[in-house]
């Protein structure tokens, strides 16, 4: 069953600031794990940083892993608006290399974070795999309703989210947390266009 996404009214000045203040802590968050790691920094360590009471971030945040895989209040409206905004008649599979691009570019800090604690906190794999499934979901329903406005079949629209993924789970693994952004991007955008070669003609 398709989930349709609520078209919510524009947030007022204290939802707003509500929103920056999450995102400041976050932002925080991120980088002080990157730079000291995961396990050497504290929720005190951030709170300071964030220049925000312990309460204050505690209404936010109730975790170290929550401000790792909390989902932004509007990354999902920034998603539909994003797939909606690409021409009818594109090839999903195409629609959904953009899609990756784009998604991963604003998500550069936390990738490398997540490259570094793969082995450092086993503890976050599940963390991990909830934002994939959620992703993987919002992206199936997506793209049956488009599959079908284009005269292909609703049901590939599964597998093709799923091939999604192995793609961005092969590059992940290959990319280097090291390594400039550009070549994770670069990376991603080679391995979709090898792994459609065929699928476009087939799908």
């Amino acid at each position: 069953m398709i989930r349709p996404v609520e078209v919510t009214p524009a947030p007022g000045r204290r939802e707003r600031k509500k929103l920056e203040t999450w995102r400041k802590i976050r932002h925080v968050a991120l980088n002080l794990i990157l730079e000291r790691g995961y396990s050497t920094v504290s929720l005190e360590d951030i709170a300071r940083a964030a220049d925000v009471s312990r309460a204050t971030l505690f209404n936010y945040f109730p975790s170290k892993e929550a401000m790792l895989f909390a989902p932004d209040p509007e990354e999902q409206q920034r998603w539909q608006s994003f797939l909606d905004a690409r021409p009818k008649g594109e090839h999903p599979w195409i629609t959904l290399e953009a899609f990756f691009l784009d998604y991963t570019a604003g998500y550069e800090t936390k990738l490398r974070l997540q490259k570094q604690l793969q082995a450092e906190v086993a503890a976050l794999r599940q963390g991990n795999q909830d934002v994939s499934e959620r992703l993987s979901t919002f992206l199936t329903d997506w793209l049956g309703p488009r599959l079908h406005a284009q005269g292909r079949d609703p049901h590939d629209a599964a597998l093709l989210s799923a091939l999604a993924f192995t793609v961005m789970g092969v590059v992940f693994a290959r990319w280097q947390a090291d390594e400039p952004f550009s070549v994770f991007q670069d990376l991603l955008r080679t391995t979709f266009r090898r792994a459609g070669q065929g699928l476009t003609s087939t799908l």
